[in-house]
């Protein structure tokens, strides 16, 4: 097979799934997203513009990312850009407390925080969020406890299962079920994300809008949980 046939195949195999599936595939990620969606909207509108946002912006683009990589099928550049959602909210409520340290990355491009160091700050330095995110696991809807780990198999290819298995150029368009399993991942990555938010900002529940808390309190089995999670 020439360059030319391989590349003129690619490119045909691509058109194809945008048009018969591209719409359907960006909404049902922008649907699965929702909540992030609200909740990045939301923090963004009241964090004033501090200079670790463009995290939080970088987090919304992601997902637009993801959206237009499964619109021609590239699923394993769909994982990537989910794995980043992640990566980004949680740098984002590390350095919006940290400027000093934002500012030296800005400048010298090193002291990238690792996600066991930020985990480790939250449960540190924010005393409820330990105690918090046990009962969001708890009432948790994802199948995935924590999809990072899943979509980091997947980066670093340590397993024989996610690795890269293209002999022509062709084989980057995956099939439609791996397509669709992007889209339930991405839910999954939206509910770890907001489930983190919840930890850290359950103290100001009273600011947040109706369609943030609703999806919270369904969740809740009992009122003990739900009077343990916010306090007396």
């Amino acid at each position: 097979m020439s360059i030319q046939s391989s590349v003129d195949d690619l490119s045909a195999s691509a058109h194809k799934n945008a048009e018969e599936r591209g719409v359907l595939l960006c909404a049902q990620l922008e649907e699965a997203a929702k909540l992030q969606l609200l909740w990045t909207r939301y923090l963004l509108e009241h964090s004033k513009g501090a200079p670790a946002d463009c995290l939080l912006a970088g987090c919304e683009s992601a997902i637009r990312e993801a959206a237009a990589c499964l619109i021609l099928g590239l699923v394993r550049p769909a994982l990537n850009s989910l794995r980043v959602q992640i990566d980004l909210a949680m740098s984002w409520l590390y350095f919006k407390d940290h400027p000093v340290e934002w500012n030296l990355i800005q400048e010298t491009g090193e002291n990238f925080k690792l996600k066991k160091e930020l985990t480790a700050y939250l449960r540190d330095w924010h005393p409820a969020f330990a105690s918090r995110w046990g009962i969001l696991m708890a009432i948790k809807q994802r199948s995935v406890p924590d999809p990072y780990r899943l979509l980091s198999a997947h980066v670093h290819g340590q397993n024989a299962l996610t690795l890269p298995t293209t002999r022509v150029p062709l084989d980057v368009i995956g099939t439609h079920a791996h397509q669709d399993d992007v889209v339930a991942l991405q839910y999954e990555c939206s509910e770890f994300i907001t489930d983190l938010f919840w930890s850290v900002f359950a103290d100001d529940w009273r600011s947040l809008p109706s369609s943030v808390m609703d999806v919270l309190l369904k969740r809740f089995v009992t009122p003990a949980q739900r009077t343990e999670f916010f306090g007396p």
